[in-house]
């Protein structure tokens, strides 16, 4: 499937107004397919920083135009969010003509979880509606097929690009068997990231900062080249988006040719900083902190070396996603290599003085790219991007 342009309102971090202090209701008219799968939607964002690597899915159970119960996916290897809408539900509530909307697929394989299409058998569900199907080989339509030859009647496609948006990581991990590579950068009228000395702050409003955050929660990985770092001192946190803030990514520098080795461990803390192994004193291999790549800072092989060694690192659960937020050089010399899936672009209205070509980038990641996403947070544009599959 082709990804589409997304509905005013959406973007790859689901409703954005959602990932904001302020918001906005309702979207559709009350009542309708969209409006309850809105709603889904909705629940399934309190699933991101939790959820990965499975999928962050929401699910609300209605009856008779009223909402009887509604959940997300928990974290990693725990109940998943029709579960957790069943076992929302009123004691002792009938489901008899009852209707469910579901952001994907319900499961029809035992994993960490039990099948989920189980809950719904025998119930006297009424009708099942769900935005699209789950990739995984596993499932793939078999839990559709299955309640469908159950007697309920099974609708997709209601915000299918919206939601495939959202879990646009989950897919394209499912559909490429690889980890998901996305830019996000930050960009004057004139295409300008910083000015001659490397300064950024602020290109961007607030409200496009707490969306960044967002994104942050969102992806498992941030990295920022070694410049940007030591310029920026950024925190890469996710402490200005709307709640729930329920993880900072882990944080990571690309620092090929070792600037950061002299650093003190304090002004480094949170990090993780990938060397180039020729630069590595071997009283920094021990450390939690730096993390060699065994070619040289020349290599033409320094890209993947570095991709292979951030994917190879040992993390808690796997790294499923990774958003690299500058500065420009890093960002041109990864997208040159063909290494993103997708980007996030945001224009302010910022203008500096005294800049410099290096630090100039393009509004867009160039060709094999399908737009998805224009929104204006006050005078700052937001537009989004997706490689074809």
């Amino acid at each position: 499937m082709q990804w589409k342009p997304l509905r005013p309102g959406f973007g790859l971090a689901g409703r954005i107004d959602r990932t904001l202090i302020d918001r906005v209701d309702p979207f559709f008219p009350a009542g309708t397919d969209e409006y309850w799968m809105g709603q889904a939607l909705i629940e399934s964002m309190k699933s991101v920083g939790i959820s990965a690597p499975n999928p962050g899915v929401g699910c609300v159970i209605v009856k008779n135009g009223h909402e009887l119960a509604r959940g997300h996916t928990q974290a990693w290897k725990q109940p998943h969010a029709e579960r957790m809408a069943f076992a929302s539900l009123p004691e002792g509530v009938s489901l008899e003509g009852a209707e469910v909307f579901v952001t994907l697929e319900p499961c029809s394989h035992t994993g960490f979880q039990p099948p989920c299409s189980d809950l719904f058998l025998g119930r006297g569900i009424a009708r099942l509606v769900v935005a699209t199907s789950d990739p995984d080989p596993r499932v793939s339509g078999e839990g559709l097929r299955r309640l469908a030859a159950s007697g309920i009647r099974v609708k997709t496609g209601v915000l299918e690009a919206e939601v495939r948006a959202l879990l646009f990581p989950f897919l394209k991990t499912r559909g490429a068997k690889k980890t998901v590579w996305v830019s996000k950068w930050a960009r004057m009228p004139s295409g300008h990231l910083a000015d001659v000395d490397g300064n950024s702050k602020w290109i961007t409003n607030a409200k496009s900062r707490a969306y960044t955050h967002w994104l942050r929660q969102k992806y498992d990985a941030i990295v920022v080249g070694a410049r940007t770092f030591l310029l920026d001192r950024p925190a890469l946190t996710v402490r200005d988006c709307a709640p729930p803030r329920q993880r900072q990514p882990l944080r990571i520098v690309f620092d090929p040719r070792g600037d950061l080795l002299n650093e003190p461990e304090s002004a480094l803390h949170g990090f993780r900083v990938l060397v180039c192994g020729s630069r590595l004193p071997d009283e920094k291999r021990a450390g939690a902190i730096f993390h060699p790549m065994e070619v040289g800072p020349d290599s033409p092989d320094l890209v993947e070396a570095f991709r292979s060694t951030l994917e190879s690192m040992p993390f808690e659960k796997p790294l499923q996603s990774v958003m690299v937020e500058g500065g420009a050089r890093l960002l041109r010399t990864l997208g040159d290599a063909g290494i993103f899936d997708a980007a996030h672009v945001f224009t302010g209205v910022q203008k500096f003085d005294r800049l410099s070509k290096r630090e100039w980038l393009e509004a867009g990641p160039g060709g094999g790219f399908n737009p998805c996403t224009h929104h204006v947070f006050d005078e700052d544009v937001l537009q989004e991007w997706v490689k074809e599959d």
